[in-house]
């Protein structure tokens, strides 16, 4: 009886000291408190995209955390080190959370871009919305108004493009 009452005593210290590991370990990752409610990083299991209608966008988050201020959009993008993120990429993750509101009809707090370096809080609001939705209209005259070229010299960049067989552009040769 004595034993069982020490490994008792044992298992949950080692719980307790698990679970302060894991919330130190959220917070140095930067992710707020929450569920995950949906994810598109498993093969296995894709995340349902978002659409709207009104924008003409659609898109899947990494990951999607309820949080106690509202949903989360988080991107992921494991192979970046930059100290300051990309616009694309801040881009992104404002999408998103106009994708959110659309969704559900409440405005998220903010999103979450993170490369393997660090974490970035993408504040979404006011100014950051009709800063999105002035790129997307900029990027839609341009559509209608001229010819689109390549923006890059990369030929793995191209490789990735869903318009390479069609690019007249195109870096990439097929081996």
């Amino acid at each position: 009886m004595g034993w069982a009452i020490i490994l008792g005593i044992v298992l949950v210290g080692a719980s307790v000291l698990a679970l302060a590991w894991a919330a130190r370990l959220r917070k140095a990752t930067g992710l707020p408190e929450g569920h995950i409610i949906s994810q598109d990083t498993a093969s296995e299991e894709r995340g349902k995209p978002l659409y709207s209608a009104r924008y003409g966008l659609t898109g899947t988050p990494d990951y999607v955390i309820s949080t106690a201020r509202g949903l989360v959009p988080i991107e992921v993008k494991p192979g970046r080190r930059e100290s300051e993120p990309h616009e694309s990429h801040l881009l992104q993750v404002l999408a998103y959370c106009l994708l959110l509101e659309e969704a559900e009809g409440k405005r998220p707090p903010y999103g979450l871009l993170t490369y393997s370096s660090d974490t970035f809080k993408v504040d979404y609001n006011n100014k950051t919305r009709a800063y999105l939705l002035s790129v997307m209209d900029e990027l839609r005259r341009s559509a209608q108004e001229a010819e689109v070229h390549r923006s890059h010299h990369q030929a793995q960049r191209c490789r990735a493009c869903g318009y390479r067989s069609v690019c007249e552009e195109s870096l990439w040769v097929e081996r």
